[in-house]
């Protein structure tokens, strides 16, 4: 997998960027301001003249400002993934992806089977279960960990029908 390579860059205020990759040429904005209080290398960045100097550098491999302050463009992606809306017809596919039941997707989040229909219909999905979401999806171990199977009501398997 080829390494994610940033077109354009732009600074926002809020410590946010609007960025556009070259694989896709679509925008992303992402907010660093998370990163910049918790790494040591990006003091500084919390000013927003400094944080406005943001630039496209080594050929679109990262960002950087002065003072030798980068981000590499893989860890840009990665945060506005992370930060992209998650919303109820994403929590069906997250589901079905992931092949849980409602009850099983209850379990594993620690909530109700009536708040799983409520984040399949119309509720807002709150931040922490769309990092467990995401999580769970990514890394099959952290969804082994929270899993309690149960036999009724599980997604048919579409390989055998069962």
């Amino acid at each position: 997998m080829a390494l994610p390579k940033i077109e354009k860059a732009e600074a926002k205020l809020g410590s946010k960027l609007r960025i556009k990759f070259r694989s896709d040429g679509r925008w992303r904005e992402v907010n660093l301001a998370g990163l910049i209080a918790r790494y040591a290398g990006l003091d500084g960045l919390d000013d927003p003249e400094v944080f406005a100097k943001a630039r496209v550098i080594d050929w679109g491999s990262a960002i950087g400002w002065p003072g030798d302050r980068d981000i590499a463009a893989a860890t840009l992606l990665r945060l506005a993934e992370e930060q992209a809306a998650f919303s109820n017809a994403e929590f069906r596919i997250w589901q079905v992806t992931v092949k849980l039941s409602n009850n099983e997707a209850a379990d594993a989040l620690g909530c109700t089977v009536s708040t799983i229909k409520n984040y399949r219909s119309d509720r807002d999905i709150p931040t922490s279960v769309v990092i467990a979401c995401r999580a769970m999806e990514r890394d099959s171990a952290v969804l082994a960990a929270h899993l309690i199977p149960r036999k009724a009501g599980r997604p048919k398997n579409k390989s055998t029908g069962h």
